[in-house]
């Protein structure tokens, strides 16, 4: 029998502890095999001859070792602009982002504020309805945002969970004492809020910049919709049309007449995709394993509780 200690003392575990621990463990061991696996993969394939990649011979190590698709991908223009401008969503648009809901979160914390309730009950309905994608469509070119890199910095700024979450953050570490006591010493709500709360809410801030950039990052379908320019289409949509070159090559392989040339084509195409996708991922788990501290506790203590 195993024993933990608790309190001073030591608990024999008994056996169906032990059982269910290894099982679990077991469980989680699976989970995680199968959630690696396909990111193993796609780094592997990126290294590999593409040929054994479209043979489906790639299952457990890299077979012929090359970097040629990643020198593919960085002397192809479209795909290192999109890079660029990925970065700049990203970071900018988080910032922007994460400094709206901010401000927005600290009023609805407060008990003494009067709208509280009406707001918080008219950010609710927007999470269930909204007015539809061609209203907004309308709206959104009315404006000229259109074709702008604004467009994805401004539309859908402020996401209404996200908010909540800081505002369940604030009222958790939001002492009235300490408010009370900087409103006697005659420091203002901006005083109080950029002096006091904001040190001591390290966590949220993190993590609402993490949320909200990898949501920039990985967004695709507002950038589908508002931005025709390459000059401003981000990584996903340049990912998108490698992908879609990729399987039209394949569809109408045996309707060209210089062979050599398409199998070529494909197998450019082929190393370049999951070289784009190991590339894609790769900066936001970087910084997700450099954040996790904070992450972990911005979400738990910012859990909502009523």
């Amino acid at each position: 029998m195993s024993k933990m200690t608790f309190s001073g003392r030591k608990i024999k575990s008994s056996r169906e502890d032990i059982i269910f621990e290894v099982i679990t463990n077991i469980l989680l061991v699976v989970a995680c095999l199968i959630v690696l696996y396909p990111l193993y993969f796609i780094i592997i394939a990126s290294i590999s001859n593409p040929d054994y990649v479209i043979a489906g011979k790639l299952s457990l190590y890299p077979i012929d070792v090359t970097f040629s698709g990643y020198r593919k991908i960085f002397k192809f223009k479209n795909l290192m602009n999109g890079y660029k401008n990925s970065f700049f969503y990203a970071i900018v648009g988080g910032a922007l982002s994460a400094t709206l809901t901010l401000f927005a979160a600290y009023p609805l914390s407060k008990h003494d504020f009067s709208g509280r309730k009406p707001f918080t009950i008219f950010l609710l309905i927007t999470m269930f309805f909204q007015g539809g994608m061609i209203p907004l469509y309308i709206v959104v070119n009315k404006l000229g945002l259109r074709n702008t890199p604004y467009v994805l910095l401004i539309v859908n700024g402020i996401q209404v969970w996200n908010l909540l979450v800081t505002r369940s953050y604030f009222k958790t570490n939001h002492i009235e004492s300490l408010s009370e006591a900087a409103e006697i010493d005659g420091c203002s709500h901006f005083g109080y809020f950029f002096k006091i709360l904001l040190p001591i809410s390290k966590p949220i801030i993190i993590t609402m910049l993490l949320f909200y950039a990898v949501w920039q990052w990985n967004d695709f379908f507002r950038a589908m919709i508002y931005l025709d320019k390459p000059d401003f289409q981000p990584l996903q949509i340049v990912l998108k049309e490698l992908l879609a070159t990729a399987q039209v090559s394949s569809a109408i392989y045996d309707l060209m007449e210089d062979q050599e040339a398409l199998t070529e084509m494909l197998r450019a195409a082929e190393q370049m995709k999951y070289g784009v996708i190991v590339i894609a991922t790769l900066p936001m788990m970087v910084v997700y394993l450099i954040m996790q501290e904070y992450f972990v506790q911005g979400i738990t203590m910012g859990s909502i509780k009523g």
